[in-house]
């Protein structure tokens, strides 16, 4: 009887049951902590082909600071479990979310705030009339950009580390690593692929698929750097 409920605990209909909980829950908690964006998202979708009212785009940008906070303590939990296997999902989501709130709303808000004046730039470009390279330049700062948001998050959910070096590591690997960088990237767009494609069910596990591939890329970069964490710390000590 022992070895058996053993086996039940650790067989692959078990692993796999419990991976189908992590994810689900991780993204619904995701999803609770972004109520305002879903709702605004869900208006302009039933209100496709209509002008949008004045100052409701600003109202979305605002809207969107909370997935800072959010996406970084999923990316703590997914994190967790590429390397023990094991989480207590709602446990180590709120702690995250709550040990790393303003850091990672910092973030957030500079990045928004960045692209946002980029693309207000490629908007000016484009209705001036300046030649097309300038456009595209400012859309390759944009992707830059974005592509260092998706180190910054996963360090802050691993690391307590300043600001500036969080820059500073996040700018390094996303031209160092620029395979991973590519593979970050690509995790939105098969996902968006599926889901558009294939199957709208997705839509249910989508920010954790997402976190997780992120995480699983990024594994042996994170474990490079808590190595140099650790020399850091034992240069100081001695």
């Amino acid at each position: 009887m022992v070895n058996s409920k053993r086996e039940f605990g650790t067989g692959p209909v078990f692993t796999i049951t419990n991976y189908i909980f992590w994810f689900f829950l991780g993204n619904l908690y995701f999803l609770l902590m972004n109520i305002p964006l879903l709702f605004m998202l869900i208006v302009v979708l039933s209100n496709s082909g209509t002008p949008l009212p004045q100052g409701f785009t600003s109202i979305i940008i605002v809207c969107c600071l909370p997935l800072g906070p959010a996406v970084t303590a999923l990316l703590s939990v997914m994190g967790k479990l590429i390397r023990e296997k094991d989480i207590s999902i709602t446990k180590d989501f709120f702690k995250a979310y709550k040990t790393n709130f303003f850091q990672s709303l910092f973030f957030c808000a500079l990045e928004i705030m960045i692209i946002c004046i980029l693309f207000i730039d490629t908007r000016f470009f484009i209705s001036s009339g300046y030649p097309q390279v300038f456009t595209i330049f400012i859309y390759m700062v944009i992707a830059f950009i974005f592509s260092m948001g998706l180190y910054v998050f996963p360090l802050i959910s691993r690391f307590y580390l300043t600001t500036k070096d969080i820059l500073k590591t996040a700018s390094y690997y996303t031209i160092r690593k620029v395979h991973i960088t590519l593979l970050n990237l690509a995790s939105f767009l098969v996902v968006g692929f599926v889901f558009f494609k294939v199957s709208t069910f997705v839509l249910v596990f989508t920010s954790s698929i997402i976190c997780y591939l992120i995480m699983f890329y990024q594994q042996k970069i994170l474990l490079e750097i808590e190595e140099k964490l650790k020399k850091n710390v034992e240069v100081v000590e001695a």
